[in-house]
């Protein structure tokens, strides 16, 4: 089966919790595809089939541009997926947790419920109308979320089929978005199942079900649809014995202490809903050490409030209310040895900021679309990070306020700034980041240059313009673009006139007529992300004045390592020794000169014509050679290594030896192992 790790798979152990697994999702009913004549084998031989079909699709854990793309692939149109991008960066979810992954299993909107059956973590049988063994057998082993929303009640029979799912898949999950109540007796034939389960659309819930659903031992239980609980029903379901805990997704209102103390035991508290604590219940959230308390829904947070919260234990501390926060809670906030994220759109006042840059860790503003220059001033005293991932437009007074902060800024949602913003923030690039900045204009990039101090990176870029080009290279110091992928001929030549480190990581590919320009900048030359050179991109490379950096090369054509031998100046070539073929003698002569120490972990093979020569080019090193995966060796090349100390080579035993071919014939040969 192919292996797909969702939410609760991504994160380590001690900080997994049902909020980050539970999906509290309602399902848009599809109509039911029933064939009355179908057998149970033949039943579950479909479902067997749709489960191995579902597999075979993109996971939500692919980068963003892979989802994008097969989405596009599937139909979706491009101002869908626009729309999702946008939802998933307003949802609150939990901070421990990644994006898409937890949106879909969190979202309730039918737009987005029905984008994920184009992922494989995700598998829907809206033909299914009851559960029973030979339909949960045929799933067994499946490591998702199973949802059946044509089944509306829990039998005995049901219950008890659920427990042959789970047992092999640490992230399968049950969700029955059409249930509305379960007995008590179909509660307690649950009990035993190992899946997460999932009910998203609960009417009520009795205290004998609560009771029964407390002894739950698997991965967790989602109840959705309950906005309050009774006394007796809170206290019941305290007791939970499921191993991630218990995830009340619409709960209003939390007025029970003892089941306040069950969200604390668990690394991950989110209570989606609540709006408002008491002393009491804020007392009874403590214990926890190094997790999360997400509460995004919360109205206001008295001092009092603040009080219990902050002593609380919580790494992430996750709240609402940040409008009507006072100076008063904010000076205790303050106080808490942990991030703290403020989920609403508003931001806090400006005496409430105040207060706040005090704090010593990250304040987080996810959802907030515009910071008030007083709010920005106020905070610029704080040296730890500040996140503002929604802010997408700057004025040029907000972003001079902005850079007067102490600590490093995120603004990930700006693609574009304007030539004043870009005046404003320029002296602080080195500790402001810009990672989703995709447009730069000629006027815009001379402001960065202008005021930008020691070095200037510009990672989000993704392609430059040569009138571009030409006013980045007028920046006195190290320039990086490391998201450029590929440069034309006349980008490169405006490039080459800056002096100073270049940093063009991201090219792969080094185009002949691109490296001849790129070989005259002076200064010093990034050029990691390329892994293979040709014998004219070598040459022309290799005439570089200054440090040349080709981290990743790890095929290279024996023209170019002889023209990089020749180099007088810094080289660096950390990933050639993972070549896999070594059959040059001139690679090895790099290779020796280059490296004190050499280990060629990948090497399997010294064989050939030019083997014998190789190594006694290898054996010339200064330091130790470790050959140590080698598997076929001709015998003089062999002979050559051994009479070598401070050589690394696997048991002679475990070697192949191929004869040499030449001018002493297949079979005239020393077998050194003699």
């Amino acid at each position: 089966m192919r292996s797909r790790h969702f939410i609760l798979m991504r994160l380590p152990q001690r900080h997994l919790a049902i909020a980050t697994v539970a999906a509290s999702i309602f399902i848009a009913f599809k109509a039911p595809l029933v064939l009355a004549d179908e057998s149970p084998r033949a039943r579950a031989a479909s479902i067997r089939d749709i489960a191995s079909r579902q597999l075979e699709k993109p996971s939500v854990h692919d980068e963003p541009e892979a989802i994008a793309a097969a989405l596009a692939a599937a139909g979706v149109t491009e101002d869908t997926i626009v729309s999702l991008e946008h939802a998933v960066r307003q949802a609150n979810l939990p901070s421990m947790a990644s994006d898409l992954d937890a949106f879909l299993f969190f979202t309730r909107d039918p737009r987005w419920l029905a984008l994920r059956s184009h992922f494989c973590e995700f598998l829907e049988l809206p033909h299914v109308l009851a559960l029973d063994a030979p339909t949960m057998q045929a799933i067994a082993d499946y490591d998702g979320v199973v949802t059946f929303p044509a089944v509306t009640e829990l039998s005995a029979e049901a219950a008890k089929a659920c427990r042959l799912f789970g047992e092999t898949s640490w992230a399968a999950a049950i969700e029955l978005p059409g249930v509305s109540e379960i007995t008590p007796e179909a509660a307690a034939l649950l009990a035993p199942c190992e899946a997460l389960l999932v009910f998203p659309n609960l009417h009520k819930l009795s205290v004998e079900t609560a009771r029964a659903l407390a002894q739950h031992g698997g991965m967790g239980l989602v109840l959705g649809g309950l906005t309050r609980l009774e006394p007796e029903v809170a206290e019941a379901l305290s007791t939970i014995r499921s191993e991630r805990g218990l995830l009340v997704p619409d709960l209003v209102v939390l007025d029970s202490v003892p089941l306040a103390k069950q969200f604390a035991r668990q690394d991950h508290a989110f209570m989606p809903a609540v709006r408002r604590l008491s002393p009491a219940v804020a007392a009874a959230l403590r214990g926890n050490d190094g997790g999360e308390l997400a509460i995004p829904s919360l109205e206001e947070l008295p001092a009092d409030v603040a009080k219990e919260l902050v002593g609380a234990g919580y790494f992430w501390l996750a709240i609402g209310g940040a409008p009507t926060l006072s100076a008063e809670a904010a000076a205790i906030l303050a106080t808490h040895h942990g991030q703290l994220v403020f989920t609403g759109p508003e931001p806090f006042s400006a005496p409430a900021a105040v207060k706040l840059n005090g704090h010593p860790h990250a304040i987080i503003l996810p959802h907030v679309t515009t910071l008030p220059v007083e709010v920005a001033l106020a905070l610029a005293p704080h040296e730890g990070p500040l996140g503002l991932g929604n802010v997408s437009h700057l004025t040029a007074d907000v972003a001079e306020a902005l850079a007067a902060h102490k600590g490093v800024l995120l603004l990930s949602a700006i693609q574009r700034l304007t030539p004043e913003v870009a005046a404003a923030l320029a002296p602080r690039l080195d500790s402001i980041e810009l990672p989703g900045l995709r447009w730069l204009d000629a006027e815009t990039a001379a402001a960065l240059v202008a005021n930008a101090r020691n070095s200037l990176e510009i990672p989000g870029i993704a392609s430059v313009t040569p009138d571009v080009a030409t006013a980045l290279a007028a920046f006195k110091g190290m320039l990086s673009l490391p998201g450029v992928p590929s440069l034309d001929v006349d980008t490169a030549r405006a490039l080459a006139s800056h002096r100073g480190m270049l940093g063009l990581v991201s090219l792969e590919d080094l185009d002949p007529e691109v490296a001849a320009v790129l070989a005259q900048h002076a200064g010093g030359l990034d050029l990691s992300g390329v892994q293979r050179l040709s014998a004219k991109s070598g040459k022309a490379i290799a005439r570089t004045p200054g440090t040349l950096v080709l981290r990743g090369v790890s095929e290279i054509h024996p023209e170019a390592a002889i023209a990089l031998s020749a180099r007088t100046d810094p080289l660096e070539l950390d990933a050639l020794v993972y070549m896999e073929q070594l059959d040059s003698p001139a690679v090895a002569a790099l290779l020796v000169k280059h490296f004190d120490d050499l280990a060629v972990e990948s090497l399997r093979s010294l064989t050939g014509p030019e083997a014998l020569e190789i190594a006694r080019i290898l054996v010339r090193t200064r330091g130790t050679l470790e050959l140590p995966n080698l598997e076929r060796i001709s015998p003089r090349a062999l002979e050559v290594l051994l009479a070598r100390p401070k050589t690394v080579l696997p048991d002679l035993n475990d070697l192949e030896i191929v004869p040499d071919t030449g001018q002493l014939g297949n079979d005239d040969f020393i077998e050194p192992r003699r």
